[in-house]
């Protein structure tokens, strides 16, 4: 951990100054932003553009005001990745291929877009997620072609240092890492994106290891591994703590054998099927009614009332729907009705969001597009069917797949390109060792 802060103090010098800076005046920060990024892109650093990225995307999802500068400054930031990937072709030499496989969701939300009740946000937002698409499989793929491995240890250190700075805040002023009855959420909004946060880093990096495993000594895997434990735990997020051990348990059997690890998901659908019965008597059973808020499983946290709300809306735009940020328009149009009836916020489920907007048409192409991609992953590694099942769990309780410009679809789409690109390829099948870039001649059989 040591060693990145030193490697990277230029980097820490910079997100200190555009905190700084932001939290004073978000004005003064938009051409500080630009300029730094300008200056970046002329001395070709790359991959510290795409971990800025990454970094304003981590405070964009913090509520408090000091903020709010991200929160508008991702939206310009997109465009620029966007701009420096098309206009520097010439160190843009290995192309990354995840957008096509998501054209036809992306086509289909362009037509709903034209029936939102918000068209100028609806634009905004299908253009985000294109251009996400686009940009951080791009960067993530070249910087780890210029760089190699090293690229891979620096993203996952810096999203373990983005807890444990948390944890430091939590020592200085409490006050600002607590929400939700004393749960913890470090420098995330709520104490649930902390643990989405905590489950795609753990994923990331434990998919990592099994590309690169010369590349974490015992002391890196303890640095990375048990902060983000801890995190879990503290956050008190269900269904992170839930979606981490389904992950680890599905990937030791699908590293023994595939067919096992497909028996043992059936296995799990249908017993989770049997356990959800009786859910409320098994944690009473195990002692750990505390932890899992008993009181809000029987009320299912407001979820069910948002779940049947948006279920009911489908019915008038079943096949095709009305474009992005619709479902955001729908529950805030519908609020006083909804607080009445127990509920505050969203859908907080991807698949009814993702069908609002675009229609059971946009979430079979949607998930097609993911499924896709999982099974050509499948190709080169074992990890690839736990980390779609782990998703596939978390995104039924959250939101987070649904937009783009958030610290959670980063992460996702770097695991997705470090099991599906090329470039990677030939570290798992160790032609190349971790201490090399693709660049260096492989090594001989």
């Amino acid at each position: 951990m040591l060693d990145f802060l030193v490697r990277n103090k230029l980097l820490v010098i910079i997100f200190a100054v555009w905190y700084t800076v932001g939290s004073a005046s978000p004005i003064l920060f938009y051409p500080v932003g630009v300029l730094t990024i300008l200056l970046l892109w002329r001395k070709a650093m790359y991959f510290e553009i795409f971990l800025g990225f990454f970094f304003i995307l981590i405070l964009s999802d913090n509520l408090k005001y000091t903020t709010d500068f991200a929160k508008t400054f991702k939206n310009i930031y997109v465009l620029l990745l966007t701009a420096i990937a098309i206009l520097d072709r010439k160190n843009f030499p290995i192309q990354s291929k995840i957008l096509p496989y998501f054209l036809p969701f992306i086509a289909l939300s362009i037509v709903g877009m034209f029936y939102s009740p918000q068209m100028f946000i609806s634009f905004q937002k299908t253009l985000s997620y294109a251009l996400l698409l686009f940009v951080v499989p791009q960067f993530f793929v070249n910087a780890f072609h210029n760089r190699g491995p090293e690229v891979v240890k620096d993203l996952i250190y810096f999203a373990v240092a983005m807890i444990l700075l948390g944890f430091a805040i939590r020592f200085t002023a409490p006050n600002l890492v607590y929400s939700h009855g004393g749960r913890f959420r470090g420098i995330f909004g709520n104490p649930n994106g902390l643990g989405i946060f905590g489950s795609l880093v753990f994923a990331f990096a434990l998919i990592s290891r099994e590309y690169f495993k010369a590349l974490f000594s015992k002391a890196d895997l303890r640095w990375i591994f048990i902060p983000i434990i801890i995190a879990l735990v503290l956050s008190g997020s269900r269904s992170a703590v839930i979606a981490v051990v389904l992950f680890f348990i599905f990937s030791r059997f699908y590293r023994y054998s595939p067919f096992l690890g497909f028996i043992l998901f059936l296995t799990s659908a249908f017993a989770a099927q049997l356990l959800s019965r009786n859910l409320i008597e098994i944690v009473y059973a195990l002692g750990i009614s505390d932890y899992f808020r008993v009181e809000t499983l029987e009320d299912g946290s407001g979820r069910y009332i948002a779940w049947d709300f948006a279920w009911q809306s489908i019915q008038d735009y079943f096949w095709f729907g009305r474009g992005f940020d619709f479902d955001v328009w729908l529950m805030e149009t519908n609020q006083d009705f909804l607080n009445d009836l127990g509920h505050q916020g969203g859908v907080h489920n991807t698949y009814l969001i993702i069908w609002l907007n675009t229609g059971l048409a946009g979430l079979i192409l949607f998930l097609r597009g993911f499924l896709i991609l999982i099974m050509k992953g499948a190709k080169n590694a074992p990890m690839a069917f736990p980390l779609l099942w782990m998703v596939l769990f978390s995104v039924m309780l959250e939101p987070w797949l649904a937009a783009s410009l958030n610290p959670f679809t980063i992460l996702f789409l770097m695991s997705l390109s470090l099991l599906t690109h090329p470039v990677f390829q030939p570290y798992i099948r160790g032609e190349l060792r971790s201490t090399q870039t693709p660049n260096e001649e492989p090594i001989l059989a």
